[in-house]
């Protein structure tokens, strides 16, 4: 299912609304109340899978790079008689270094109180989304066991 620019621009406004106002309780259940079903839906469906990932792949990534560097030691300190491999090892230690840094310094990581703020944030736009819906979805219902059916 595709999603339109448009609904995707509405919908990042409405976020980064959301994130802006979620320090006060009392703006923020007075600016969900305003919302419709539908951006409500939209609003909890985004909040609840919006994990920051960062930390993960920069860790793999570290990870990776220290491998393969740790590798990279052992076969130099094994052949460093041999004058060519001296020198494709000295190359490869420094790319593997060169790699590493720019790994750690191109995707910033969030400090853990950071990345716990931010969850707390989203938690509680989710559970008070959550509380909304809910009070929506009762009142669909009895609106809809209140109405007569001609449907027999």
């Amino acid at each position: 299912m595709e999603t339109s620019k448009l609904e995707l621009t509405k919908l990042a406004q409405l976020v980064t609304f959301l994130e802006n106002d979620s320090s006060d309780i009392k703006t923020m259940l007075y600016n969900l109340n305003q919302l419709s079903t539908e951006e409500l839906e939209s609003v909890q469906s985004y909040f609840s899978g919006s994990g920051v990932r960062t930390f993960s792949k920069t860790f793999l990534q570290i990870s990776m790079a220290s491998f393969i560097s740790g590798m990279t030691v052992f076969f130099f300190v094994k052949f460093q008689a041999e004058l060519l491999v001296f020198f494709l090892g000295i190359a490869y230690l420094l790319a593997c270094i060169l790699i590493f840094f720019r790994s750690t310094l191109k995707a910033p990581t969030k400090s853990f109180l950071e990345i716990a703020i931010n969850r707390g944030k989203y938690d509680r736009i989710i559970s008070l989304t959550a509380i909304i819906l809910d009070e929506r979805y009762r009142e669909d219902f009895q609106n809809a066991l209140e109405t007569p059916s001609d449907f027999k």
